[in-house]
């Protein structure tokens, strides 16, 4: 009697719990939605028919599941990615289709793995501290495990209980541990906070409610002790700005919001009582927020190690059909998704798919902003100008935030900018060739830390040739840059401050940047205030990296045609070629470049010390890791204190169809240093056509509220608060 009723039981238990799936991403209710709703929405109809693409391809062909034993790039490498796509289709298409084959797919694979896993050790490729078993580093472990979890809740019920009790023992249970816990290594990854964490976190999650195993759950949401100090939902505390701002910069916000919204959404599904989206006032919602005003024209900003996105990468459209399912009131989020032209197949992707083809579509409001950086917000941030509307508006990043871990790089207040569509002044971003075999398979290039990190690769100072902190992350940890003020509250002049005080040991930088709109110059300019302070003597090397051809300069220079010679031996310094040199007697030198179909010029001061170089990166490069890119730099050698001040001004037109050439000069006529102390500095810049404009910022006791006075030839200048500007 006692075993019949335990049978019972079990029966009722196993019943229940196979009712719940698929229970984690796809739920019945959103099959049932989908079913009624294919042919009706064009947009939603084209991604899953190219997801069924996927799945009908991947069950005519033959499953193989390798030995491990390529990088990023190579065939085991991609053949294990390839898989767990295929597995994810095919799992989905089961739930809408209702067709056996594409189940029997996912299951035959699955077993298979689950052959093979027991039998794997470290994954031969030693190039990861946590090194994975399927991929070189247990990163992607974690992400084939984050689709693949997805694949089996949506084949659950298909699979008998013996079946299921094979690739839970075997494959799932076991690579759950080893990503939390299979070494010292692997442990650290999964309670750290870092994106890797929010992938083995997210991963172990998934499966953990895709096999009802409450143990991994509570493990992914509050870390390995559940003691909530490590974790997901420790993650949105660290990780995020109170503004959304990922402390690792775009491309890594973009990168990790996948694993931060699939997983609250799942979440949602499982615990609503969590009230994962409403948790930090919003912050996940927040963050896709954030992530698209971390672009110009939809490709996101190079700060940190970065490569070429744009937001219709799969991972975004994910965040906004989510964003937008749990955030409806968010109506600008459909123009983004109506771009993206790719919904994801789920509830959540009909849901944004629906309100596309009904709703009247407002354009995406880019803004000028600061995002604080760090937990608190008080680690410094990222400010983003803007003027004008549409493609071609002109676009400024200023950055001065905390080092970004360990995809951070020492540029402190660095700038880059964008204009006419194009981007002109740019941040190198990341070295690397991702998932190119033969390039350092796949992964960063050696020349990721000789150049694309160091300070002399960014739009900023380098004090004596060295990056900031010595190129040591340790130190560079633990400090940040400083946003003294910000002011975005008048349209046509727009202002930024930041101070760094640690990253060379006795000299405090202040850089001052404005977006300044008058009708003496065609399109906004950048003016540029680059202060140092020192006790001792140092040389300073300031470029400006030009995207363009060069045009013309007003300084006489001596270009080495038959010899180069790199600019130094260490620091970044050994990539640069010295292609040209010179010096002026003026005031100023005036460089000019010319970018598809409009002009650009530098106006900066200069005094007699000053040497103006032009530069080319590919120096000390045996693979061609590098890309050819030219800089203007300004260098001050054996200085104390020294302010750079430059106008950066986009003008006049060059029209190859038409042959029209105009506007090719500058019509910046003069720029000159007026006042320099310890309070002030003061510029005053001169149009062609006559008018003047004075440009006073202060240099500390930042307050917006002080009053403030200094005497500019013999005229006392009066104002409120850290900045002046005036047509004279």
């Amino acid at each position: 009697m006692m075993r019949k009723l335990l049978f019972l039981i079990f029966v009722l238990v196993f019943s229940i719990l196979k009712a719940e799936n698929p229970s984690i991403f796809l739920t019945p209710t959103a099959v049932k939605e989908i079913q009624k709703s294919l042919g009706k929405y064009p947009a939603f109809d084209k991604s899953y028919a190219e997801l069924k693409s996927i799945a009908d391809k991947a069950i005519l062909s033959e499953i193989i599941v390798p030995i491990p034993k390529d990088g990023g790039g190579g065939y085991t490498h991609e053949k294990h990615k390839n898989n767990y796509y295929e597995m994810n289709a095919c799992g989905i298409l089961f739930q809408i289709s209702g067709n056996k084959k594409y189940a029997q797919f996912v299951e035959s694979m699955l077993l298979k793995y689950a052959d093979l896993y027991p039998t794997l050790g470290l994954h031969p490729e030693k190039k990861s501290e946590a090194q994975g078993k399927l991929f070189w580093q247990t990163l992607n472990d974690a992400v084939w495990l984050f689709h693949t979890a997805n694949a089996y809740d949506c084949v659950y019920n298909f699979l008998t209980l013996e079946k299921k009790q094979v690739i839970e023992n075997k494959l799932f249970k076991p690579m759950a541990e080893f990503l939390s816990n299979g070494n010292e290594a692997n442990y650290s990854t999964f309670n750290r906070m870092h994106n890797h964490g929010t992938w083995s976190q997210a991963a172990v999650g998934m499966i953990g409610y895709a096999m009802h195993d409450k143990e991994l759950t509570d493990k992914a949401l509050y870390g390995s002790k559940k003691d909530g100090k490590t974790g997901f939902i420790s993650q949105l505390n660290v990780l995020f700005s109170p503004d959304g701002y990922f402390t690792e910069g775009p491309y890594y916000q973009r990168y990790s919001l996948w694993p931060f919204i699939v997983f609250a959404q799942i979440i949602v599904n499982h615990q609503p009582e969590l009230k994962i989206f409403n948790y930090r006032d919003g912050i996940l919602l927040k963050a896709v927020n954030t992530m698209l005003q971390l672009a110009y024209n939809g490709e996101l900003f190079y700060l940190n190690d970065a490569l070429e996105k744009t937001y219709k990468t799969q991972e975004l459209v994910y965040a906004v059909n989510i964003a937008y399912k749990n955030n409806p009131a968010e109506k600008q989020l459909l123009d983004i998704a109506k771009q993206q032209n790719a919904f994801v197949v789920s509830g959540e992707g009909l849901f944004t798919a629906k309100a596309v083809s009904k709703a009247k579509t407002n354009p995406f409001e880019y803004k000028s902003m600061l995002l604080r950086d760090g937990a608190n917000g008080n680690e410094g941030g990222v400010a983003v100008f803007r003027a004008g509307k549409g493609k071609a508006h002109s676009c400024l990043t200023f950055k001065a935030t905390s080092h970004g871990l360990s995809h951070g790089h020492y540029d402190k207040l660095s700038i880059a900018m964008f204009d006419n569509g194009n981007e002109i002044l740019t941040d190198y971003g990341a070295a690397r060739f991702l998932n190119i075999e033969p390039k350092s398979g796949g992964g960063y290039t050696k020349e990721n830390y000789s150049w694309a990190m160091q300070t002399i690769a960014h739009n900023t100072v380098t004090v004596d040739q060295k990056s900031n902190f010595n190129g040591n992350i340790k130190e560079s940890s633990k400090f940040h840059s400083d946003i003294q003020y910000c002011d975005f509250s008048k349209p046509d002049f727009q202002i930024v401050c930041g101070t760094e005080e640690n990253a060379y040991a006795g000299v405090r930088m202040i850089r001052t940047t404005a977006m300044i709109q008058i009708p003496d110059f065609e399109f906004p300019i950048i003016a540029d205030i680059y202060k140092l302070n020192s006790d001792t003597a140092h040389t300073y090397d300031f470029p400006y990296y030009y995207i363009g051809q060069f045009v013309s300069a007003d300084f006489k220079y001596q270009k080495n045609i038959t010899e180069l010679k790199t600019l130094g031996s260490k620091n970044g310094y050994q990539h640069l070629w010295l292609e040209a040199n010179a010096k002026t007697t003026k005031a100023y030198a005036r460089f000019t470049w010319v970018n598809a179909n409009r002009f650009y010029s530098i106006t900066a001061l200069t005094n007699a010390n000053t040497e103006l170089l032009l530069t080319r990166l590919g120096a000390s490069d045996p693979n061609f890791n590098l890309r050819n890119e030219t800089a203007f730099m300004l260098r001050q050698p054996n200085a104390s204190n020294h302010t750079f001040a430059t106008i950066i001004e986009p003008h006049g037109l060059y029209d190859l169809s038409k042959e029209i050439t105009n506007g090719y000069q500058s019509n910046v006529d003069k720029l000159d240093l007026v006042q320099d102390n310890n309070d002030f500095t003061a510029i005053k810049l001169s149009a062609r056509n006559g008018k003047t404009y004075l440009i006073v910022v202060v240099n500390k006791d930042f307050n917006i509220k002080m009053e403030r006075k200094l005497n500019i030839n013999n005229q006392t200048i009066s104002f409120d608060g850290n900045y002046y500007f005036k047509q004279l």
